[in-house]
């Protein structure tokens, strides 16, 4: 992953703390800046297909008694980030643009053995061509791929994974433990990074990590309100 593309992903999951706050803690939850009203998915009932199925409380265990206020006023500007590039020389550009197709075609190398071997599934094991379910089975890689398939300009082979991904079942897992950081990272990390740069044109997106947000609240119905690292999601 690219400097710039973890400084986005950092910037998207501190976004996105403070979007679950506004979700769950605002005034007006249901209005999203100035655009339309952006209706927040409703849980359906669990299918009966046998399996264990995670569905929301009615109400928390440990409920919050008292809240800091969001902070109000102005906002501090903060200082770009970006690098100032300076004019190239002929071989200088050539040299970046050899290094930049060759990044590309790694990238394109791994994604293709991602879909021929471990499509919807967490990871690819290539020397088997087999697949690894270590984040839930919730098609790890693929989520964790969507800005990076935006960015390398793979724009058709980011609508079929955007499509994919509503075949994604967040409510059933076979891990009996979910690993809170890992889901928040790549899965809600990854779900609001693709929706931001993909400039808000796949509501998918947000409507799925949405799903995960809800399910990562879940965590922190604790006494301390810090949450669970290793969420046993069955009890």
């Amino acid at each position: 992953m690219s400097l710039s593309t973890r400084r986005l992903r950092v910037l998207v999951i501190f976004a996105a703390v403070i979007v679950i706050c506004f979700y769950y803690l605002g005034p007006s939850a249901d209005t999203w800046g100035d655009g339309p009203i952006f209706q927040p998915p409703t849980h359906k009932p669990p299918p009966n297909d046998g399996k264990v199925h995670w569905v929301p409380r009615n109400k928390d265990r440990y409920p919050v008694k008292s809240f800091i206020p969001l902070p109000t006023g102005k906002p501090v500007k903060i200082p770009a980030i970006q690098a100032e590039y300076k004019p190239e020389a002929v071989a200088e550009k050539q040299k970046r643009l050899e290094r930049q197709a060759a990044v590309k075609e790694s990238f394109v190398h791994s994604w293709s053995g991602y879909k021929k071997y471990a499509w919807l599934r967490d990871e690819v094991a290539p020397v088997s061509m087999g697949y690894k379910d270590t984040f839930g089975g919730w098609a790890a890689t693929l989520v964790d791929a969507l800005d990076t398939l935006w960015i390398m300009g793979m724009k058709e082979d980011f609508e079929v994974a955007v499509k994919a991904v509503e075949e994604i079942d967040f409510t059933t897992t076979e891990a009996d433990k979910i690993n809170v950081f890992e889901t928040t990272i790549r899965y809600l990390g990854g779900f609001l990074a693709a929706y931001d740069i993909s400039e808000h044109k796949y509501p998918m997106l947000l409507t799925k990590a949405i799903e995960v947000g809800d399910l990562l609240m879940s965590c922190f119905d604790t006494p301390n309100r810090m949450p669970i690292t290793r969420w046993d999601w069955q009890s």
